[in-house]
């Protein structure tokens, strides 16, 4: 169960790292380059595992914590993901449909840059946006465009099939790892966790809504099989026994999946797992075994927690998207900080109201792990994630709050997502809690079978908790995300008209022609759709001096000569132009295109193609 439990993480990294090195080595991204990351990353593996076998012994380098797979955990990942697969399914409403959110129109037209560029590195995958190569997490971009190029599927199919695999399979057996790691496999452990995995509304439901966020989904649905490998190496040693041998290895893959999903997962990873090694570290066996060391060996553990030490600083302030002093671009506060600790215990967000089921059980959970030595470090990650959504929900933008949720665009909405990462394990421990509590009383009352004791007992809990966060917090999560799924007369970035018009492009658009059109009407996507460039293909679109004047001047091509000059600059020599309304309407973003306007009254501009209102215009004036 534990290799399965990790195949996803895994395989995410392995696609992920090869998709950086294969450009490196002149290869195009693709199956070929998926299969052979694959094998040099088992034959890494091998000879990691071979020189460690030089000093432990065969017998001893095998991975010996594999968790069972038994019928209680099938049962309990198969319902969870279940789940999670209708209500994404509902979410996603069709096959063909697509976010029609801002942040979305980078995200699918990254995945046909991907495909037209044969490249699906992180280190500039930036470049999809129209500006120069620069980093941006691709793991997500990369696995779609492989959908696409295995399976000939459209790139809409393939991000709806790829964020159903996340959903119901990659999160359910990643965070199933971590809480089996935490509480051991008994039967009320696995029940409890098929009934929660789907039962919290800030993931995965919030991020396939908000944004949309599809980079940050992936990483932090892989997350928690990270950490998971992270308590299982902090129990085991490095090096010093058998069952720690491959951990750090496994550790390090696993690292590089998430921070090449988002490199926010591993913020929050550090969030997690800092208050566990602190806790570990201040234990009196090990402040007592510390007296007893040699001088060499309390220097190696000295400069080796200084190291990890330095390291999470780094990273905590290196992983953020822009600098301290830059916290007046983000998100204000939308309410006090009292209301915003209430949103952490009742597990809900964006000013919605309670979900009742989670957080009763989440303050029950919270008060029996600080009741708990085991357990205290894992209420103080939640209290640190509390103190982030209060910082970020309900304080004024300023140097420490960019400090301290910067990491996170300062967006409360992905740290209302990271805190489930915790939430859901205190409200499983409450889960086993209750467990116990009603079974003691069942059975008190009668004298009966222990299976019946089991079952009744389980069933008084998790009916309940389902129905309640089914019915509830989760059912409306699906309805908002479910609102910005759609491909209509009506949809705010691309309607089934301007779709249809962008697929008619590779029959009249030649190979070399790029088309110019306002981003914030759709036209961006006229390459994802048709693969065919565009000048403007983000709603951010980095801009130049001779950008600048086709946004502002194109209409004016036939009386203004510094038009056509950078209009064969920039081979553009078509435009689009929609009388539908504009997504975000009074942004003043969307208003920086004056010259794509009238261009249907303009003089020197061809019809060439039309659906609707919607119309493809080559520039004839030059």
């Amino acid at each position: 169960m534990s290799a399965i439990a990790l195949a996803p993480l895994m395989s995410i990294s392995v696609m992920s790292v090869t998709a950086v090195a294969a450009p490196i080595a002149g290869v195009s991204w693709g199956i070929v380059a998926v299969v052979a990351g694959t094998l040099v990353t088992a034959a890494a593996t091998w000879v990691v595992r071979s020189l460690l076998a030089k000093r432990f012994g065969w017998e001893r380098a095998h991975i010996q914590w594999g968790f069972a797979l038994t019928p209680a955990t099938a049962i309990g990942i198969a319902a969870g993901s279940g789940v999670i697969l209708v209500r994404l399914g509902r979410i996603f409403g069709s096959p063909d449909y697509v976010s029609q959110t801002a942040d979305n129109v980078f995200h699918l037209n990254a995945v046909r840059y991907v495909i037209e560029s044969g490249s699906a590195s992180s280190l500039t995958l930036g470049a999809a946006g129209g500006g120069a190569p620069s980093f941006y997490p691709a793991a997500w971009h990369g696995i779609a465009a492989l959908i696409v190029q295995t399976s000939g599927s459209s790139i809409p199919e393939a991000v709806a099939s790829l964020n159903l695999i996340i959903g119901a399979l990659v999160w359910p057996l990643s965070m199933w790892f971590f809480c089996r790691t935490l509480f051991g496999g008994s039967t009320v452990m696995n029940v409890g966790f098929g009934v929660l995995v789907s039962s919290f509304s800030a993931f995965p439901y919030l991020l396939v809504d908000w944004g949309v966020l599809y980079p940050n989904y992936l990483g932090m649905a892989a997350l928690p099989a990270v950490a998971g490998i992270g308590l299982l190496l902090c129990r085991n040693g490095f090096l010093s026994s058998g069952q720690g041998i491959m951990l750090p290895w496994l550790g390090l893959i696993g690292l590089a999946g998430i921070s090449l999903s988002h490199p926010n997962s591993v913020i929050c990873l550090i969030v997690i797992l800092v208050p566990y090694l602190l806790s570990r570290t201040l234990r009196r066996s090990v402040l007592t075994s510390f007296a007893h060391w040699t001088i060499r060996r309390r220097i190696l553990k000295l400069a080796a927690s200084l190291g990890l030490a330095v390291a999470i600083a780094t990273a905590w302030v290196v992983l953020r998207p822009f600098p301290f002093t830059s916290f007046n671009v983000t998100w204000p506060p939308y309410q006090s900080s009292a209301q915003a600790v209430g949103e952490a215990l009742f597990t809900t967000h964006s000013a919605r109201g309670a979900a009742w089921a989670t957080g009763v059980l989440l303050i029950f959970g919270l008060w029996l792990a600080l009741s708990h030595r085991g357990y205290r470090w894992l209420a103080i990650s939640f209290l640190m994630w509390t103190l982030l959504l209060v910082s970020v929900t309900a304080w004024q933008p300023s140097v420490m709050r960019a400090f301290l949720t910067g990491g996170w665009f300062d967006d409360y909405k992905r740290v209302a997502a990271g805190l489930v990462l915790v939430g859901l394990p205190l409200s499983l421990l409450a889960f086993i809690g209750f467990y116990r509590i009603v079974a003691k009383y069942l059975g008190s009352l009668r004298k009966s079978s222990h299976a019946w004791e089991i079952s009744a007992s389980l069933a008084l809990i998790a009916v309940p908790v389902l129905l309640i966060a089914q019915t509830g917090a989760i059912r409306d999560a699906s309805n908002a995300a479910h609102s910005n799924y759609s491909l209509g007369p009506g949809s705010p970035i691309m309607s089934a008209d301007e779709f249809e018009l962008y697929k008619e492009l590779p029959e009249v658009v030649h190979d070399d022609g790029v088309i110019a059109g306002n981003p914030w009407d759709g036209s961006a996507w006229a390459y994802f759709v048709s693969g065919k460039h565009v000048l403007f293909p983000h709603v951010l679109a980095a801009m130049n001096a001779d950008k600048t004047v086709i946004a502002k001047s194109l209409n004016t091509a036939a009386t203004n000569p510094e038009v056509c000059a950078a209009a064969r600059r920039l081979n553009v020599e078509y435009a689009i132009n929609s009388d539908e309304l504009i997504y975000l309407p009074g942004n003043p973003n969307n208003q920086a295109y004056p010259g794509l306007a009238g261009l249907d009254r303009a003089p020197g501009f061809e019809l060439i193609a039309q659906v609707g209102a919607n119309r493809l215009y080559k520039l004839v004036a030059c």
